[in-house]
């Protein structure tokens, strides 16, 4: 007999306890179970047309085969990488819509103006905030991917409502 706690206890029930612990440690090591989907390494450059850099924004992969979404943030210069699990560890092989997002608010601009000087370029078309509108897709091949991607523009409107050029 094995004594635990001051209790008598068969030597066969510890022994399976602890077949049970070593069992589920070595699982844990082997990285037994994972059922996340592979990614691979995407660097990119988003431009405008006339060749400048988009200078903010998110940009969006999404596999809808995987049902999965990479994301990353696009840096001064236009240049971006993404990330499924963690921050840019990539996307999913396969065809991906794209999608940008800018925030910006006039009211802060207007408001602080003065008060800041810095240029965040220009403002995208809105059509490319919308994977069925954006007009932008890429198939991701394992290895590392290289894209370039070109948007247009966001048209500036008057008071009325009216594009401004």
């Amino acid at each position: 007999m094995v004594f635990f706690q001051d209790k008598e206890v068969p030597a066969l029930l510890k022994f399976n306890w602890l077949a049970v612990l070593c069992f589920v440690g070595l699982s844990q090591t082997l990285g037994c179970g994972s059922n996340q989907v592979p990614t691979h390494t995407i660097e990119g450059i988003v431009q405008f047309e006339d060749g400048s850099p988009l200078m903010f924004g998110n940009i969006e992969f999404y596999s809808a085969e995987h049902k999965l979404n990479a994301r990353g943030k696009i840096n001064r210069d236009g240049t971006f990488t993404v990330g499924t699990y963690s921050e840019s560890d990539g996307a999913v092989a396969g065809e991906q819509q794209i999608a940008i997002l800018q925030i910006s608010g006039n009211y802060l601009t207007e408001k602080l103006n003065d008060q800041i000087n810095h240029d965040h370029g220009h403002l995208i078309d809105q059509a490319h905030g919308d994977y069925r509108t954006s007009g932008l897709a890429f198939v991701v091949e394992p290895g590392v991917n290289r894209i370039e991607l070109t948007v247009r523009k966001r048209l500036q409107q008057t008071s009325e409502g009216m594009p401004k050029h």
